[in-house]
């Protein structure tokens, strides 16, 4: 849908520009797009740490290519929690202790490939069970340190929504450098043609336009869109992180899972009769 919205913003400026008599050519101006963006890939390198530079790109195309998060996804981790708290319930928390150890080989956790897929996750649920194999905290204690984990995952990843957003407030002002730089081109040829002196107004007025149109049809949208996948995503560790907390006092399966699923964002999550029948299905093979 993301993409869709793309080609709306571009499609719509575009033809309401050639129906009114304009030129696509016009548009196209090389020099002001090195200008602009050189300028502003230049700024994003002072704002940025290096590392963070080098996983900016990635991680603004990411929610474009759709959420990472889903009813799916939540069913899986949900029902891989459910048959984890199934597993301590038969045969006590130590039976965890292969599962955590080596995920990848485990026949747990290889049923997942959503969850095998995204390794932070992953890691979070298998790095607070074996604290619980390990007897090393309380559920009080558990409860906190995972807090605190997502809380600093929070702030590290809200870096890269607030880059993009920085970049998009500064694109108009470098679309006006670019306008400036081609006026001052144009003082230069004032004893040319009407014609010249138009077409190098034009070109200056190019900047100008190109400049905003990103700002506000392309980076600004992204930066919301990379701040709502980020909000996704805390909701989701913050519902496992709750499921985990319940399996670490003890509860039954069925309330370790719906104490997750209730955690959940509506539009991700699962009905209950789904989650209800699928962990049926494993309580059953």
């Amino acid at each position: 849908m993301r993409f869709v919205g793309f080609i709306v913003v571009l499609g719509c400026v575009v033809a309401g520009f050639v129906l009114s008599g304009g030129q696509v050519a016009t548009l196209i101006q090389p020099f002001e797009v090195l200008v602009i963006f050189g300028a502003a890939t230049g700024a994003t390198l002072i704002m940025a740490l290096p590392q963070q530079f080098k996983k900016l790109f990635p991680k603004a195309m990411a929610p474009l290519k759709g959420s990472a998060y889903s009813k799916p996804y939540a069913q899986e981790a949900l029902v891989c929690l459910f048959q984890l708290a199934l597993l301590v319930k038969k045969e006590g928390v130590i039976a965890l202790e292969g599962h955590i150890n080596e995920p990848s080989s485990s026949d747990i956790f290889s049923k997942y490939p959503k969850l095998m897929k995204d390794h932070h996750l992953l890691h979070f649920i298998t790095d607070a069970l074996r604290l619980q194999v390990d007897g090393a905290v309380t559920p009080e204690e558990l409860s906190d340190m995972l807090d605190r984990e997502l809380e600093a995952h929070h702030q590290e990843e809200h870096v890269y929504p607030h880059l993009v957003h920085l970049v998009a407030d500064s694109l108009p002002g470098l679309g006006i450098v670019a306008a400036v730089l081609g006026i001052i081109i144009t003082m230069g040829h004032l004893n040319g043609s009407p014609e010249e002196i138009g077409h190098h107004v034009a070109v200056a007025l190019v900047g100008t336009f190109l400049g905003i149109l990103v700002s506000y049809g392309f980076a600004g949208p992204v930066s919301t869109a990379m701040e709502q996948e980020l909000a996704d995503g805390g909701n989701f560790f913050g519902a496992v992180k709750h499921g985990l907390v319940a399996f670490a006092e003890g509860k039954a399966p069925v309330v370790v899972v719906e104490t997750a699923r209730r955690a959940l964002y509506s539009y991700n999550r699962p009905d209950r009769e789904t989650v209800e029948e699928a962990c049926k299905e494993l309580r059953a093979a």
